[in-house]
């Protein structure tokens, strides 16, 4: 992730510390989460979860590997949100990692090549959000142009 975005995030989280994770995962605790669930995590998710473990990021849950406060006991963990999805055989999630949800209940996910998709209840597809998953915190939440 770029200097700003990263920051931003800090400053944001430190802010607020019941909005991120209180503890980090290791670096092999990241790579047995991917390959649990079967799809490589890509540098800026890695580095996220790195960092912050999981968090709130603007009004969106970002998901992680540790509990994060103002989630739900059981609505943190990356692993646990993709096999949940893909256990209601939400279309799309076989082939994503879930690592936020919106509003309505959407699941959205990153898939093998770092795209950031989410599955539409109402319409019942699929569609393209953003390119990079530090494009999806920048303009899906924070409302933010991309960088």
């Amino acid at each position: 992730m770029n200097e700003e975005t990263l920051s931003r995030l800090s400053n944001k989280l430190s802010d607020s510390p019941i909005l991120r994770a209180a503890a980090l995962p290791s670096p092999n605790e990241v790579e047995a989460a991917a390959e649990e669930i079967g799809i490589p995590f890509p540098s800026d998710y890695r580095e996220f979860l790195l960092k912050f473990g999981g968090a709130m990021v603007g009004p969106y849950p970002i998901y992680g590997l540790r509990p994060v406060e103002v989630m739900g006991w059981n609505e943190w963990s990356v692993v646990e949100m993709t096999k949940r999805s893909r256990k209601n055989n939400i279309l799309g999630t076989e082939n994503w990692a879930i690592v936020s949800t919106d509003h309505a209940g959407n699941p959205i996910g990153i898939d093998r090549d770092g795209l950031i998709w989410v599955h539409d209840h109402d319409f019942g597809g699929v569609a393209l959000l953003v390119d990079n998953f530090e494009e999806y915190i920048r303009v899906w939440c924070w409302g933010l142009a991309p960088s």
